[in-house]
């Protein structure tokens, strides 16, 4: 158990109807999320989510507003996660899998209509698809704990 909260960082960036997510497989259970990770300490968000997408995803992005907050706590508090999600520009790059050995297994982009389908941890696509309707001007709003076991 650790009395640390890790914040991650995550892109939401679209290409017309599509939005870029990456897949990862944790065990036996495949899930997407927008692309991003941990801040490091001293890093801005931005600065955290421009060198995670260039890690995960080969693409030279930068990091835009903030449109949501979501927390992650478990029943047993053995982890707790901040999950911060700015609207990204590609400003270079092609998005392809740019890692290997991780959980991380692929890139992909997912049309608008394929998103409600989609398993995504945590499950914040309702608040997502209403962002992207709003054309991302929609103000920020935070989520609350989305923890599902």
């Amino acid at each position: 158990m650790s009395n640390e909260i890790r914040i991650r960082v995550a892109a939401a960036i679209t290409r017309g109807d599509e939005l870029l997510l990456v897949n990862h497989v944790r065990g036996a259970e495949s899930y997407w999320l927008l692309p991003g990770g941990g801040v490091e300490y001293g890093e801005t968000l931005a600065q955290a989510l421009e060198r995670e997408l260039a890690e995960e995803c080969a693409l030279t992005v930068r990091a835009g507003r903030l449109l949501l907050l979501a927390e992650s706590i478990p029943p047993d508090r053995h982890r707790q996660v901040l999950n911060v999600v700015l609207k990204a520009r590609i400003l270079d790059g092609e998005a392809r899998l740019n890692e290997s050995g991780g959980r991380l297994k692929g890139v992909a982009w997912k049309k608008r209509e394929q998103v409600p389908g989609l398993v995504m941890h945590p499950d914040f696509k309702d608040a997502l698809l209403a962002q992207w309707d709003s054309g991302f001007t929609a103000p920020p709003q935070s989520l609350g704990n989305l923890w599902k076991d």
